[in-house]
């Protein structure tokens, strides 16, 4: 039997109170000293009330041309849209949130267009993206913070809440002009030009621009006509004048029905072109419908990369339309898929909880946004660039009409500048 001592005993009891004692002051002290609970994380239901936010969904609204004279150049672009919602939905959505987008028809209508605005605000879209050329909405829109992303009109241009697919546009301002365009044709040999646009503010816009910078990249105007009828229209007054004003070269911005009309009857007159430009000319379909008037007419998109270049992510975008039974060559096709990436970027940076403001003011500081690689170039919208909203895309990609097929340059044209017309200096690039 072990013998322990009445003095170990005690030495022992007093150990073990001692111990007790710093436990309890460590316990004690430990109390007085814990952190503050972390704040409880931020969760979709936890959000303050957005329009058009839930904890499971996010509204999208969609003003597209699906009737009207510009129905067929707007043709596939909410079929795109949807499709890379579809994308991001299979990926979760944005931050746990589903995108349902829902598509309101202005009718290339000014009058029409307000009202689907109404209807779309009254329905509680969170925001919007558009692909049409009608411009009566936006002083609707940014007099309600309703940010919309899309088809470059020229409120992208000045509209804090308007973001266009390639940055910032110039349209409010008709001094300024883009080289690009022109430097390309004059490659292609032309010395005067005959400069066309239908009736359409957008249009009328970036005529009249290249109309006055012609001269001073070396070309002169032989005829300016800012009337074209949209769509397709008999245009044998139109070739006749072209005819007798002695001009070789056309630059044409208008629906491609019109351009097609326009190609035509001037084929019918024996009008022959060094260089004939059509904004719009991206699929190859409209060759055929040309039956050979457009052959060597200069391809450009409506600013995205042409498809059937090999990059990446516009094979990506081609073979998902194709796999959706949907033609990605259509014109206005990649400017709805864009116009909706790009309102998807503006959710990702607007946080776990997006308001309109938010979205806003956050998409305003993104710098380098390329379209998900749809773009020739990078953008900004950081504001205050040459345009209250920035700065405009200074890279383009063209094609050429061979036959029935629309050959894409090998690389994308960079490096064009903006210039002042009313004092002829260099503004940016």
């Amino acid at each position: 039997m072990l013998n322990i001592s009445r003095k170990a005993r005690v030495s022992t009891a007093l150990a073990a109170g001692a111990s007790a004692s710093v436990l309890l002051s460590v316990v004690a002290t430990t109390a007085m000293a814990a952190p503050a609970p972390k704040p409880a994380a931020v969760t979709n239901a936890s959000c303050p009330a957005s329009p058009g936010v839930t904890p499971t969904s996010i509204s999208l609204g969609m003003i597209d041309s699906v009737t009207g004279p510009a129905a067929t150049t707007f043709l596939g672009s909410k079929e795109a849209a949807q499709l890379r919602v579809d994308q991001e939905n299979a990926k979760g959505g944005v931050n746990g949130r589903k995108i349902k987008l829902t598509i309101y028809d202005d009718a290339t209508n000014a009058a029409q267009q307000i009202s689907q605005v109404q209807k779309a605000i009254g329905d509680g879209v969170f925001g919007l993206t558009t692909t049409t050329s009608t411009v009566s909405m936006y002083p609707t829109l940014k007099e309600a913070g309703i940010p919309i992303t899309g088809f470059s009109n020229a409120p992208f241009g000045t509209d804090i809440n308007a973001f266009g697919d390639a940055g910032a546009t110039t349209g409010s301002i008709p001094t300024y002009a883009p080289t690009l365009v022109l430097e390309k044709q004059k490659q292609e040999g032309a010395t005067k030009i005959a400069i066309i646009n239908h009736a359409t503010a957008s249009a009328a816009a970036s005529q009249n621009a290249i109309a006055n910078l012609a001269p001073l990249v070396g070309i002169t105007v032989g005829l300016r006509i800012a009337d074209s009828p949209p769509g397709a229209h008999d245009a044998t007054s139109e070739a006749l004048r072209i005819k007798s004003s002695g001009v070789d070269a056309v630059n044409y911005s208008g629906y491609i029905d019109g351009a097609i009309s326009l190609a035509l009857a001037m084929k019918q007159q024996g009008v022959t072109l060094k260089s004939f430009a059509v904004a719009g000319l991206s699929d190859p379909a409209t060759l055929k419908s040309a039956n050979g008037a457009l052959d060597g007419a200069l391809g450009q998109t409506y600013g995205t990369v042409p498809v059937g270049v090999n990059v990446r992510s516009v094979k990506t975008f081609a073979g998902a339309m194709k796999a959706a039974g949907l033609n990605p060559y259509l014109p206005a096709a990649p400017l709805g898929y864009v116009g909706a990436d790009l309102f998807i970027k503006g959710l990702k940076v607007a946080g776990k909880c997006p308001t309109r403001a938010s979205f806003i003011s956050e998409l305003r500081k993104v710098s380098s946004y390329d379209g998900a690689g749809m773009l020739p170039g990078k953008v900004s919208f950081v504001p205050n660039g040459i345009m209250p909203n920035g700065n405009p895309i200074t890279c383009g990609w063209y094609t050429k009409a061979k036959g029935t097929e629309l050959i894409p340059d090998a690389k994308a044209t960079c490096g064009g500048k903006y210039i002042d017309t009313t004092t002829g200096k260099v503004i940016y690039g």
